[in-house]
């Protein structure tokens, strides 16, 4: 039986992805592995259906420049990452964050096969609710897809 020797715990800003890094934290101590924080954003202005502060004049096409969603990305990713590693401090721990752009199923489970040995660490459900109904939610489609171990904090 091998190891688990890195936790993957997708951030998005929300209370579960919190209780998440938290829950994280605790098995990182267990097995001595070592945290990477991962927050994706959209590759494109209409993957933001759903996602908080996104207004139906955002996601219309041309509606704004690749600088001012870049800094969308930057300042959404900002967020979540300050709120995990908040949870992480009060938990005792610390962890790499990584900013990704995609599909966030995918990206997730992309960051997390290329490590060695990983496990992945999500919360039932983050922000996108709309989205999440419409395409079925990010946890969802990580257990379902991951090759890896998949650890749903409810």
């Amino acid at each position: 039986m091998s190891t688990i020797k890195n936790i993957v715990v997708p951030c998005d800003g929300s209370e579960h992805a919190a209780q998440a890094a938290v829950h994280a934290a605790m098995l990182a101590k267990a097995f001595g592995a070592k945290l990477h924080l991962v927050h994706v954003f959209p590759g494109s202005p209409a993957e933001l259906i759903g996602m908080p502060g996104a207004s139906a004049q955002m996601v219309g096409v041309g509606r704004f420049d690749e600088k001012t969603f870049r800094r969308m990305w930057d300042d959404a990713a900002k967020a979540s990452l300050e709120a995990a590693h908040k949870a992480l401090g009060e938990a005792g721990a610390d962890a790499k964050a990584v900013k990704l752009s995609g599909d966030p199923a995918d990206e997730i489970i992309k960051f997390a096969h290329g490590l060695d040995a990983p496990a992945i660490v999500i919360g039932p459900r983050g922000l996108g609710t709309v989205r999440g109904m419409l395409l079925g939610s990010v946890s969802n489609r990580v257990v379902h897809k991951a090759k890896c171990p998949v650890t749903v904090v409810h």
